[in-house]
Parts: structure tokens; sequence; C-alpha cells
């Protein structure tokens, strides 16, 4: 069998994602951890893992009668861009990452929800596409569909701009094996920019998709504070109800914009 290297497919899949564009629903979930796709085998119906090759794992199904599907991006832009590209290229319409995020304001709780409304673009892989100036910002509807689901179940959250960074350590104020190669004012040069959070993949995905006219967003827990330091380390309750309301933000979509 011949394959392009410049445009690989493999009996018509998508080389990381191995799936056809008959496998993905318009409105796809993006959570980093491929573990955390088989958590919505219990939140969705008929949810089924379709594909799983590397970090990505991708399942689909239905909730409350909508299409939903979930790929696994792995840590990182490089992982991220390559789902998101093969995502688009596979009929994707909307994608909104799901995970969890370090915030930088000390009145945000472990467990409180993110919403990215902006994303400072560190992360490395989107430089390819569009130069530095390019904004990195969410689709207004998919914002106010987070919002109004976060309202309907009362839980706290906060609405921001992102750092989304290409390193977890250095690059987010970290020690890396006991060496200091950041600048000691990392952390605060962000807050005095009023950043939110940190994370590493946000921006990815808002600046591909408006490239490629798709509906896009970030919605998160806060897993870290910076400012107190504390760390979530039983996040899983946490991860659920962030799935959950995000689930409720994709039949909001649907009904609003999708379906028309």
């Amino acid at each position: 069998m011949k394959v392009s290297a410049e445009n690989p497919k493999f009996n018509d899949k998508a080389p990381h994602l191995l799936c056809g564009k008959g496998d993905i629903a318009d409105v796809v979930l993006l959570p980093g951890d491929p573990a955390r796709v088989e958590m919505f085998i219990d939140l969705c119906d008929d949810f089924k893992i379709i594909a799983s090759n590397r970090e990505y794992t991708i399942g689909t199904g239905t909730y409350k009668g909508y299409p939903i599907s979930v790929c696994s991006t792995g840590i990182g832009a490089p992982s991220t861009e390559i789902a998101v590209i093969e995502l688009i290229e596979l009929g994707a319409k909307a994608l909104i990452r799901i995970g969890g995020t370090g915030v930088l304001k000390s009145e945000v709780n472990l467990g409180d929800m993110i919403i990215t409304t902006g994303a400072m673009r560190l992360g490395g892989a989107s430089n390819f596409y569009a130069p530095p100036e390019y904004p990195a910002v969410a689709s207004f509807e998919v914002v106010q569909c987070l919002v109004d689901a976060c309202e309907e179940a009362g839980v706290d959250y906060w609405k921001g701009i992102s750092a989304s960074i290409g390193s977890f350590f250095a690059g987010q104020g970290r020690k890396a094996i006991g060496r200091t190669f950041h600048d000691p004012n990392l952390l605060d040069n962000y807050r005095r920019l009023n950043i939110l959070n940190m994370e590493m993949e946000s921006e990815t995905i808002l600046t591909l998709s408006s490239l490629f006219d798709v509906y896009a967003g970030t919605f998160c827990a806060a897993h870290a504070n910076r400012e107190t330091d504390e760390w979530l380390y039983e996040f899983g309750p946490a991860q659920v109800k962030m799935s959950k309301i995000a689930l409720e933000a994709v039949v909001l979509l649907y009904q609003r914009y999708l379906n028309k």
C-alpha cells in the first residue's frame, strides 16, 4: 500500500487518531489524559471507545440525544496540534478542552471551574500557523454556553485569560531537580497581566480553531493554586463535575448554534 508522506491516510483514517469521518461527532471534548475518556462511558449514552493510539483515545456516544465525541490530546502543544488538525479534517465543528489547571489568584478555591476567554500563546506549535500577534481567543458562543451551564449547576466559576505554556516546570515557575531555570519574577509578571491561570493546551486549540473557523473553548477545574501553594490530590470528583457541566454546555451549543 502506497501512503503519502505529506498527507498520510490509512484506509481513509487519520494517521494518529485512527478514526474516519463517520466516527467523530460535531462537538468534541478534549481532555489531556487518555484515561479520562473512559469516564464518559458512565456520563453518556451508547458511548464507545472507537480508537486508541499513543496518547490519543477517542470515544463517541450521545448525551440527551446529541452526539458527542471525546478525544484525549496528551500533554502540551505538539500532541494537541495533531489532534486538533486531524479532528477538524474529520469534520469537527466545535472543540472544547476539558482538564485541570493551576490558578494564580488566592480567592479561587481548588475545584472551582475556570472558563478561558483568551490565552497567551506560549505553547509553541501554533507559531508555525500564525504570527505571535494573532490572538488565541475562545468563541463567544462556547464561553456563553459554559457560563450558562455553570450558572444552572450552581457552581463557582471564573472567567479570564490563561497563560498557555509549553512547559510544566520552568515555564510555570517550578524548580527542575532542585535547580531554578526561570525568572524569579515569572509568576508575578503573569499576575501583573491579570492572568487567571496556567495550563498547556488552550492556545493551540483556540488559535487553530479560529484559523479553520471552528467553535472552540476551554473549561477546566482548578487543580492547583500557586498563590496559596495548594494541590488538589484527589481531583477525580472535580473532573466528573466539570465533565457533567461541559456536557450540559454541549447541549446548549447544539440548541443555539449548531442545529440551525
